[in-house]
């Protein structure tokens, strides 16, 4: 994150004194408000609030304005060029790669290409749009990962930042301009969890794959998002195919053994996985061995764990054996009356067992993991 006149500068006619960074939230932080004045800021109304935003929205619209400029300016330059001839004829890896780039170099400048990139990966579900999905989602996970999420805090909406006070310190427009930019990178950020769940649920492998190892680096090294990105691993302990499923259990202990920290909240998620309807026996398996190796210790926060762990085999181990009495009981009334009865809980043991492979090919909300 070079220092660059560029990001500082556009703030629509602010003073150029502060030269800020083109890393977004490093000149967020240069920005900041005394602590004090930022915790007494008091809640505005919604129209002292949307005016400010006002304000927001037109400084980054001269931002982009000025920066249209200086690009039409260096028109003859190689970059420009080669982004131009990109843009207009390059091949859908090469428009993302741009896409990429432009972001990277000045995401504050880019907005349109973080969603044009954004667009690629919502449009999966249309004919021919997988293989270009793909390609976006590893380019986003990386540009998410690198270049616009905080590493050290979530992102808050523009509503959530302390207006009243923004004029506690020089350079009002400027600052709340990035806070502008915050609430757009945050939205854009809930719309690509939102997509990595769709695709970790499509029935094309490689594109299960890519999101649901996308869901874990982003939770493994950016605190935005938390709750939905885990709640992508978890309900892929309920794939269908084996493999994800396995591979689903290997991420969520990889996770846990860098952050020790999050073993009650996965616990948790796996536990409430487990008892959700239409979750089948293979898929409890999966989240009982999970549990099984998560590692404990003999710290008050250890034995806590340990007994939450105890209390849900001993509730599963309960509701298995209740399943395994009615089917007995079902197969133990077949008689000249009672056969259909026996088959059918024959058949449904079969399902229930396979997690709905025979019924729907364990889809969303079927057997095979609710929600996989």
């Amino acid at each position: 994150g070079g220092g660059g006149g560029g990001a500082g500068g556009g703030g629509g006619g602010a003073s150029e004194e502060t030269r800020l960074s083109r890393v977004w939230f490093e000149a967020t932080a240069t920005l900041a408000l005394p602590p004090a004045a930022a915790k007494s800021a008091k809640e505005l109304p919604q129209d002292e609030i949307d005016a400010k935003e006002a304000v927001a929205a037109k400084a980054l619209e001269e931002r982009l304005l000025s920066n249209d400029k200086q690009a039409s300016k260096g028109a003859g330059s190689a970059d420009s060029k080669w982004l131009k001839l990109v843009r207009q004829s390059g091949t859908a890896n090469d428009k993302i790669a741009a896409a990429t780039v432009q972001v990277t170099e000045d995401p504050v400048a880019n907005l349109r290409a973080l969603e044009s990139l954004l667009a690629l990966v919502e449009k999966a579900r249309v004919k021919g749009g997988k293989r270009g999905a793909a390609q976006a989602v590893a380019a986003l996970q990386e540009l998410f990962r690198d270049a616009l999420l905080p590493p050290d805090r979530k992102l808050r909406y523009f509503s959530e930042q302390p207006l009243a006070s923004s004029a506690a310190a020089p350079h009002e427009r400027k600052r709340l301009l990035y806070w502008h930019v915050e609430d757009l990178i945050k939205r854009a950020y809930t719309r690509f969890v939102n997509a990595l769940d769709a695709l970790s649920r499509d029935p094309l492998p490689v594109l299960k794959d890519k999101s649901t190892k996308a869901a874990y680096e982003l939770l493994r090294s950016r605190p935005e998002g938390e709750r939905a990105l885990l709640s992508i691993l978890v309900n892929k302990l309920g794939d269908p195919q084996r493999r994800t499923a396995s591979n689903a259990a290997h991420l969520l202990l990889e996770l846990l053994g860098e952050h020790p920290a999050m073993k009650k909240i996965v616990a948790r998620e796996v536990e409430s996985f487990s008892f959700r309807r239409g979750v089948g026996l293979k898929a409890q398996y999966y989240a009982t061995v999970l549990l099984n190796q998560i590692p404990l210790s003999h710290s008050a926060e250890g034995e806590k764990l340990a007994a939450q762990l105890v209390e849900f085999y001993f509730s599963l181990f309960q509701i298995l054996h209740k399943r395994s009495k009615e089917e007995t009981e079902a197969k133990d009334a077949g008689g000249p009356d009672g056969g259909s009865a026996a088959d059918a809980a024959a058949k449904e043991k079969k399902r229930w067992r396979d997690g709905g492979k025979g019924s729907g090919g364990g889809g969303r909300g079927g057997g095979g993991g609710g929600g996989a």
